[in-house]
Order: C-alpha cells, then structure tokens, then sequence
C-alpha cells in the first residue's frame, strides 16, 4: 500500500473535502482518502499495483483542484 499526502490548492470548505474524498475513493485501487480544506491535504491510502500516483493526481486536477506538492508517509 501507498499512502502519500498531496497538497492541494482549491479546497475551500467541507463540501470541497467530501467531493475530492469520493472521487478519490471512486478510482480503482483506492483503499482510503481524507481531505482537509483547512490544511489543504489530502491523505489517501492506494494499492500500488492496481493504481499509481499519477493516476491520484488526476483524479485531484479533474475533480477541480491542483496538487502542489506531494509528501510520503514513513
């Protein structure tokens, strides 16, 4: 499992959190993801053989937001 967090710009409420967490949960491979307008991160937890990192990263930017930055967790 890979489970980085993205910063991303464009989040602006709880609704935005909900939005980006289904569509996120909607892409194969996808186990978790939790957004959070306040810090701006999303944390999502994936199934590196089924899906890939640029893969979650489009799944932000088609939802409406911009990853600016990617941080792995230990």
């Amino acid at each position: 499992m890979n489970d980085p967090t993205l910063q991303v710009e464009g989040m602006t409420c709880t609704g935005c959190e909900q939005r980006l967490g289904v569509a996120l949960r909607r892409l194969d491979g996808v186990r978790e993801a939790q957004a959070n307008h306040e810090t701006g991160e999303v944390r999502e937890r994936f199934d590196g053989s089924t899906t890939d990192e640029a893969a979650v990263k489009e799944r932000v930017v088609v939802a409406g937001y911009e990853v600016v930055g990617t941080e792995e967790t230990p």
